[in-house]
């Protein structure tokens, strides 16, 4: 809920309405009409950089402006959207330097002047003095000229944040690589470390001077690793963010709130936590008939094979639930939780084109985002798309503008909300007695550890299907920034594949069992210390004090089904256990656990 500049209280129902390249515009202020007649809201526009600063120092917002101001005509409000990705040209040619640079030092290329795909990511590095000066002119610019309308509802600064490549470089470990970014990442050391001589104790490495220390550029699995990574998802990203917002506080003379949101959360990663801090609202992106198995889930259809209808539908809403709640610990009950793009035609890339959803489908839909605390939602699109990729795909309305039954349960939808908007913003989930923890620098370890990411997606993925179909509430919290006293919030905490921990972490583990809490681990717990090396014994002191156990074994153990779908092939004789299930005893008699991937054993102490 959004109290506007008069005093009303809404729930921003939205439908993403425009992008270049666009449809004209005679065609977009008729198709306003019919989205406010059929009960929405707000309307999303989204602006391009390459497009409205075509010649530096020349902004022509003049279509964006007369949307803006039909709109308002209209009673509809805006929720306003930033593409800073795709440079304009000039800039390119300004500031050759200011190219993304791969680890294997070659240049991201891409000066077309298009969004496509993925609004033109990863752009321009904001490392660079003279290209970020000038995408924070315009950024001002745009806040000064678009702020005076009363009807800008917020600022998203970032639609589906990260760098996105788009070539596939052999060898290659990602951004960025340039001079600029390398100065950045070694004064982060600094501040962190304090020294060289206590980098040099962590990482293991021997360097004699700053100007040498480098991020890994060939080979991940090594501790430089875990600061790099962290250094550009979390703190790099985080920066760009946070730099877009305070251009726009500072020149939006109305001073609305600004946005960002997540092509979808990375299940395991804790980046979001950071993401959401630098705004003061937060979402993320939500296409459920867009792939919501997961190549590893049983049942999940082979090639050829068509998906159950209730299969897919229990898939779909579980998908959903499990997107948002995330979404939702990141961002904090004193902040709006969006909806940012949510699906409304059928998903379509290239020839495959994907079921045209039905209204029952965007009811569904829509109400198990409401279940779990969404605040605002937007659908994408309004209409059909028009270009390539995408072609005639996500609309609300058919190709022709016309509208749709899902167009109308959407809007009827809408309307329902808004009757009840105070309800649905300050009314929250539930209190949850259960959290899965996730880790940062666990994820990113993972990361260069074979298939142990998807691993560790995989398992949380799995820990929260057994939860959410028992019906008990679920959040997530980032182990690495949250406090004892808020992990105490809890009755128990879980810990999905904790392959690396850290002491510090662990620590905190610690004191919160020690307040009565109960924590329970799945194999692996601290196998490895945040910078990929060995413990003494196989477990962290700490954890063998606090679980009261000694390592013993640890070995594979085959899946149930074949083919398998993770299981390596053995390379010898006795390398992996068969398929494993385990009985409860006691208190726990009557239930059973399928052991996935390892079978860890403990002695207990006595």
């Amino acid at each position: 809920m959004v109290k506007c500049k008069d005093g009303v209280k809404i729930f921003p129902f939205s439908t993403h309405f425009y992008r270049e390249p666009s449809r004209p515009l005679e065609e977009l202020l008729h198709d306003m009409h019919i989205v406010k007649r059929l009960g929405f809201n707000t309307i999303k526009i989204q602006e391009s950089w390459c497009i409205d600063e075509k010649r530096e120092g020349e902004v022509d917002l003049s279509k964006v402006e007369a949307l803006i101001e039909e709109a308002e005509k209209l009673g509809l409000y805006i929720y306003f959207g930033v593409t800073m990705e795709q440079a304009p040209a000039w800039l390119w040619r300004k500031y050759p330097d200011c190219r993304m640079v791969y680890s294997t030092g070659e240049k991201h290329e891409d000066p077309t002047q298009y969004l496509l795909p993925a609004d033109g990511k990863p752009g321009f590095c904001w490392d660079h003095p003279g290209a970020r000066e000038s995408a924070l002119r315009f950024i001002a610019e745009v806040a000064k000229r678009i702020g005076r309308y009363d009807n800008i509802l917020v600022w998203n600064v970032w639609q589906e944040i990260g760098f996105w490549p788009m070539r596939n470089i052999p060898g290659s470990l990602g951004f960025c690589y340039c001079p600029y970014t390398l100065m950045e990442f070694r004064m982060w050391l600094m501040d962190k470390y304090g020294s060289l001589e206590e980098l040099n104790k962590a990482w293991r490495t021997g360097y004699g001077d700053w100007n040498e220390v480098e991020p890994p550029r060939l080979f991940a699995a090594v501790p430089s690793w875990i600061d790099w990574r962290y250094f550009m998802d979390d703190v790099y990203l985080s920066k760009v963010i946070r730099l877009k917002a305070e251009a726009f506080r500072r020149n939006d003379p109305k001073h609305r709130p600004v946005m960002c949101h997540v092509a979808s959360p990375t299940i395991g990663s804790g980046s979001i936590w950071h993401y959401a801090g630098e705004v003061e609202e937060f979402g993320s992106s939500c296409y459920p008939a867009w792939s919501p198995f997961h190549e590893w889930d049983y049942g999940c259809p082979q090639p050829g094979e068509p998906v159950p209808y209730d299969l897919a539908v229990v898939q779909e809403v579980e998908n959903i639930a499990m997107i948002y709640d995330y979404v939702r610990s990141a961002t904090g009950s004193d902040k709006v939780l969006w909806a940012a793009e949510f699906q409304g035609g059928p998903v379509s890339t290239y020839l495959h084109l994907g079921r045209t959803p039905s209204p029952e489908d965007i009811r569904r839909w829509v109400l198990t985002a409401l279940s779990s605390g969404v605040q605002a939602l937007s659908f994408w699109n309004h209409r059909a798309e028009i270009f390539w990729l995408e072609a005639y795909g996500f609309g609300l309305l058919n190709s022709k503008g016309d509208s749709t039954d899902r167009a109308i349960e959407a809007g009827r939808l809408a309307e329902a909300v808004n009757k009840y908007s105070e309800l649905f913003r300050l009314g929250q989930v539930s209190r949850s007695q259960v959290a899965i923890l996730v880790n940062e620098n666990q994820w990113h370890f993972s990361q260069a550890t074979g298939n142990a990411s998807t691993h560790l997606s995989f398992t949380i993925r799995g820990i929260y299907k057994m939860l959410w179909e028992t019906g008990v509430w679920i959040d997530f919290v980032e182990t690495s920034l949250a406090t004892v006293e808020e992990l105490r919030n809890y009755k128990a905490v879980i810990l999905p594949f904790p392959l690396s921990l850290s002491d510090r972490v662990f620590r905190k583990l610690k004191d919160y069992v020690a307040f009565g809490g109960v924590l329970i681990s799945e194999a692996c717990l601290g196998r490895y210390d945040e910078y990929g090396f060995t413990r003494p014994g196989e477990l962290a002191e700490e954890v063998e004090e606090v679980f009261g156990v000694e390592h013993e074994s640890l070995q594979l153990c085959h899946e149930p089904v074949k083919p398998p779908k993770w299981t390596p092939r053995e390379r010898s004789y006795g390398e992996i256990k068969p398929s494993t299930r385990f009985e409860g005893e006691g208190a726990f008699r009557g239930h059973s656990v399928l052991a996935s991937l390892y079978v860890e054993t403990f002695k207990c102490r006595t």
